[in-house]
């Protein structure tokens, strides 16, 4: 989620990379429908290889939709009490993860029971941006506002919550910046079984690898990753590439190749779409990239999450 996005989406609409740098769909792109809409944008997306469903997040009531592949529509799925968001979310183990934005919150559902299991709510005030899963069960969300990354255990999760969640430190080796756009830390995800962490800096076009080491200052180590500016939201591995959902200068996904080590990056692919709306992340599911229409700067009804092609054999690994 970010505030710069309502700046650029009239500029990216008019202003899309050259035919050379970007790669159009193909024909076989699929629009699914938020149904009903509520006053809330989808913000979050996240895909359960087990039930074969996907769900996503309406960002300002926490309004939980569920859709699947072969249908064209997302249905109404979990209606959390007043007082809950959703931005970034993710589906591991039979549960669904969710960051609650502004208010706060992680919440944590059983996807078969459609009931909260885990629940987390002092984290202070900041924004809890996104969010990921790691082999282990650990989850590490990300705070747009405040320069800390958010830990909470898998003990805790089993627990439905008590002990709050610690805080870790990325000052001063990510610089947090306010003006004119304050959204910093958002988009997450996990290697090497979660000691690694990828994240990315919205408002500076900055990645950044995180080592966890007992040896390092509170426990882990920061570096930026070498690669050209990428104004990010959304984050996924799909074997082995960064795929980066951009939005300035335009609305992409883009196919980043890291190294080894995870210390330098090279643009390999751009792709974009006439469906895609102010998107916001993605989730792999089969044969499809999901993408959320968080459309922040028209808020065009009914709200969508786009579908596009993933050109791969299906493996969700």
């Amino acid at each position: 989620m970010n505030i710069l996005k309502t700046i650029v989406t009239s500029i990216a609409a008019s202003t899309l990379f050259a035919a050379s740098a970007t790669a159009q769909l193909p024909r076989a792109t699929k629009v699914f429908t938020l149904d009903p809409p509520t006053a809330g944008n989808p913000e979050g997306v996240a895909f359960d290889p087990a039930s074969g469903a996907f769900f996503a997040g309406s960002v300002w009531d926490g309004v939980i939709y569920r859709g699947t592949l072969d249908g064209n529509t997302a249905t109404t799925f979990i209606t959390p009490p007043a007082g809950y968001e959703a931005c970034g979310m993710k589906a591991a183990q039979g549960k669904l993860y969710v960051a609650g934005c502004f208010s706060g919150r992680v919440s944590v559902y059983d996807i078969a029971q459609r009931r909260e299991v885990a629940k987390f709510e002092n984290f202070g005030a900041g924004m809890l941006n996104d969010l990921v899963v790691t082999d282990t069960g650990d989850v590490f969300v990300t705070d747009s506002f405040v320069p800390t990354l958010w830990r909470i255990t898998a003990a805790q999760v089993a627990a439905g919550g008590g002990t709050p969640p610690a805080g870790i430190p990325v000052h001063p080796e990510i610089q947090y910046v306010y003006s004119p756009d304050p959204f910093n830390l958002n988009g997450i995800v996990a290697l090497n079984g979660g000691r690694r962490l990828i994240v990315g800096q919205s408002n500076t076009g900055k990645l950044f690898r995180i080592d966890f080491s007992d040896s390092a200052p509170y426990g882990r180590e920061i570096r930026e990753i070498a690669v050209e500016p990428l104004f990010s939201d959304g984050l996924l591995l799909d074997h082995g590439q960064l795929v980066v959902v951009t939005f300035y200068p335009a609305e992409t996904l883009t196919f980043v190749k890291l190294d080894d080590r995870a210390e330098r990056g090279t643009v390999v692919e751009r792709r974009t779409n006439p469906t895609l709306r102010g998107p916001s992340t993605v989730a792999k599911a089969r044969y499809f990239y999901l993408v959320a229409n968080f459309d922040i700067a028209l808020n065009r009804m009914p709200f969508t999450v786009t579908g596009l092609p993933r050109n791969d054999d299906g493996d969700d690994q």
